[in-house]
């Protein structure tokens, strides 16, 4: 290991034994005359000047320890003790130089985002994977094959125009909001594409949703009889949570099957079936799902029968599926979500299966 110099000591070893070192058995080789290898040592006269190219100096320092300095067809060479004062040196220099500049990362050029860099920056911004540099050329490689570095990323005006039309396709994904924007998954330039991206995040919204009445009346169940199941504390917020259920639907259903006792009607049918549950024996979290599946059916098969229709406008002139006759429609089904066509609302028809 090189010993631990002082710059006075490695300026006066450079003068005093490197330097002539070289006068002497290097400079017939790499000097005026002749750069044996493109190397010429002439303008290392300091040894700041050797640190400066020390890349350049480890070949010479390897060339030294392999014996391969100076070559065997030299008419001089030094002795085995002189070579090793040299070797010194330059291991204490290179160990002075990177203690000296331990934590400097040297130059660190300023560089655009590579394509992939850029692609993934929007997609993180934005939530919504644009990747806008997809047009972008190839970007170039430096001498170690890598992509991204200061050396290699340019930036030539006929780039600088892709990423200006990159940033319009950008914006072009932006939907103003009344508290502030958002990005759609696809441009949304014209009143269709906005009511395509409205539409679109209602239907998410609803699909997030459990639509499965076997869930909640399971959750439903394990709130009635949390004490048995070892969870006393348990809310209805918390049960909903842990199955993935609406909250709010959740409540819904427990205020319908625990309210007051209808007498006819599918509540009341409904409220029988809940009564008729088998209460847990221990914990038996799924001991009353087979009852729960038949509230489930009952309730789905009472809904195709008493939701309502409306039937589609017809003008003459006008064709039935125009945008004005659909929004018509959806906002019939909106305004009588909550009411049933009476006419099929029976006590035979509402019987509790058996």
């Amino acid at each position: 290991m090189a010993a631990d110099w002082s710059e006075r000591e490695l300026d006066r070893h450079f003068v005093e034994t490197v330097r002539p070192f070289l006068e002497t058995y290097c400079f017939a080789c790499h000097g005026e005359e002749k750069q044996k290898g493109k190397l010429d040592l002439r303008p290392y006269s300091t040894r700041a000047s050797v640190a400066k190219d020390y890349r350049r100096w480890e070949v010479v320092l390897e060339k030294l320890k392999a014996e391969e300095m100076p070559a065997e067809e030299a008419r001089r060479h030094p002795t085995a003790e002189l070579r090793q004062r040299v070797i010194a040196w330059i291991q204490a220099t290179r160990k002075h130089e990177a203690q000296r500049n331990a934590g400097d990362p040297g130059p660190v050029l300023a560089r655009r985002l590579s394509n992939a860099e850029y692609d993934y920056t929007i997609r993180d911004l934005t939530g919504v994977d644009i990747r806008p540099a997809q047009e972008f050329p190839v970007d170039p490689a430096n001498e170690a094959g890598f992509d991204n570095s200061g050396e290699s990323l340019a930036m030539s005006p006929a780039l600088l125009k892709k990423y200006l039309e990159a940033a319009r396709r950008v914006a072009e994904h932006v939907v103003l909001k009344p508290d502030g924007f958002v990005f759609a998954p696809h441009p949304v330039v014209t009143e269709s594409d906005r009511d395509k991206y409205c539409v679109k995040r209602i239907i998410d919204f609803y699909q997030r949703q459990s639509t499965n009445c076997t869930d909640y009346f399971i959750a439903a169940w394990r709130f009635k009889h949390r004490a048995a199941l070892g969870k006393p504390r348990a809310t209805l917020a918390e049960l909903a949570a842990t199955d993935g259920i609406s909250p709010k639907y959740l409540a819904t259903i427990w205020s319908t099957l625990t309210g007051s006792l209808e007498k006819v009607g599918p509540i009341a049918a409904l409220q029988a079936m809940w009564r008729k549950l088998p209460a847990p024996r221990g914990n038996q979290p799924d001991i009353a799902r087979a009852g729960c599946e038949r509230m489930r059916d009952f309730v789905t098969g009472l809904r195709q029968r008493l939701r309502p229709e409306f039937t589609n406008l017809a003008v003459r002139g006008i064709a039935p599926g125009s945008q004005p006759f659909v929004l018509w429609k959806d906002q019939q089904y909106a305004a009588n979500r909550l009411r049933c066509r009476d006419d099929t609302l029976s006590l035979a028809r509402v019987r509790q299966p058996v």
